[in-house]
């Protein structure tokens, strides 16, 4: 019957049981983040820009009303009425239509650099709950150890080798970490509250953590992504692109504006007299060219877009730099936790030869129960240090990740 319970719980229960990978949060994440769907529907708001500065200018339209009407020859003109149209120079529609696209493409790999963000914030809050479920084994392993102590403790004041002091000491050690285990609750709260808002789950929604510690690959294929494969420098590249194109646009700019149009006067006959032509229409064909002939504005713009290229290019040098710092770093940090980890483990195998002697010493004659325990705690401490050091590596390999 019990095999039979405990079969029928796992079933009911199997969801709730098996764990979440750190990588399911970041799934979905990509999957259902509003922040992410509101970059990509803004890089597909600003290509529809591209379409809105290819047509021609609009015509204008000009209609005059003679309240007071101009006397000609022919008689009074009361009614004028003009079309005037700018007619671009050839090519400069197109590179207008160029920059817009490529100012537009600026915005197209903003997405991917905020998903890396996102997944490195998943990732180290991950961690953290890795680290607190790791803490909170210690803990209660040094309860555990706490109630053989007390028993031991008892079993010395039973016998009259042990002092009552010493059940008391203990009592007040379990009293510390039990409300040590209560906060652990409140100090998950944070990295739950994140993963599960990037994730687009109920904030309070549980989280059940797995185990899962990838292994670094070698470093050069970081540093690879981190020089040339990271979104941000497509970016970078983009705005080059872009600020190239304002460059050619500044071509076409410079060239002179040309437009054309055609007035239409009415005119009303006159009384007075009969010239020949006698009330006729005018319909007079208009051309217009506007030359710049103050160019320096010009040249400043290409000087402008020329520096702002080369502060571009710094910036990418700079960026490069900085990632492969943080790959360094974070190489240089999870060698020094495996090198704590091998530390403590040396550490615990002294102790435990040291607390076999000290165990027989007390069970024989009731003495130093304060430094066994106190060394019994250090013991259970040493798990700590290394639940510590494998936190460090969580997040190294968090940073690894970024340049993935």
């Amino acid at each position: 019957m019990i095999k039979y319970f405990l079969v029928l719980l796992i079933l009911l229960c199997g969801d709730h049981l098996i764990g979440q990978s750190v990588e399911s949060f970041i799934q979905m994440a990509k999957e259902k983040n509003p922040g992410l769907e509101a970059l990509r529907m803004d890089y597909a708001a600003a290509r529809e820009r591209a379409n809105q500065v290819i047509d021609y200018p609009d015509p204008q339209v000009n209609l005059g009303l003679g309240i007071l009407p101009i006397e000609t020859r022919l008689g009074a003109q009361r009614v004028r009425i003009g079309v005037t149209q700018a007619i671009p120079w050839k090519g400069l529609l197109n590179a207008r239509q160029d920059m817009v696209s490529s100012q537009a493409e600026i915005l197209s790999n903003i997405d991917e650099v905020k998903e890396i963000d996102i997944e490195y914030a998943i990732r180290t809050a991950y961690s953290q709950l890795i680290f607190l479920n790791d803490k909170r084994i210690v803990i209660e392993s040094k309860l555990d150890l706490l109630e053989i102590m007390d028993e031991l403790a008892k079993s010395g004041v039973r016998s009259g080798k042990g002092k009552l002091s010493n059940v008391l000491l203990v009592q007040r050690s379990k009293d510390n970490l039990e409300l040590d285990l209560g906060l652990l609750e409140k100090q998950a709260e944070p990295a739950t509250i994140l993963i599960n808002r990037w994730a687009g789950r109920p904030l309070d929604e549980q989280i059940i953590i797995t185990q899962n510690i990838s292994i670094p690959k070698d470093s050069s294929a970081y540093i690879a992504y981190a020089e040339s494969g990271h979104p941000q420098f497509q970016i970078f590249e983009n705005r080059i692109k872009a600020s190239m194109k304002a460059v050619d646009l500044t071509h076409f700019e410079s060239k002179p504006k040309i437009g054309v149009g055609l007035d239409y006067a009415m005119i009303f006959k006159r009384g007075d007299m009969n010239p020949s032509g006698n009330g006729r229409d005018v319909l007079m064909p208009m051309g217009m060219v506007t030359i710049p002939l103050n160019t320096g504005r010009f040249e400043s713009k290409r000087q402008e877009e020329k520096l702002r290229q080369e502060a571009i290019k710094a910036s990418m040098d700079d960026v490069k730099e900085s990632f492969k710092a943080e790959i360094a770093n974070a190489y240089s940090s999870i060698e020094y936790s495996e090198m704590e980890i091998q530390k403590m483990e040396n550490l615990k195998s002294i102790t435990r030869e040291t607390l076999d002697l000290m165990r027989n010493e007390y069970a024989s004659e009731g003495t130093r129960f304060e430094e066994l325990l106190r060394l019994e705690m250090e013991f259970v401490d040493y798990e700590l240090i290394i639940a510590t050091a494998k936190f460090k590596k969580l997040l190294a390999q968090a940073t690894l990740n970024k340049y993935e």
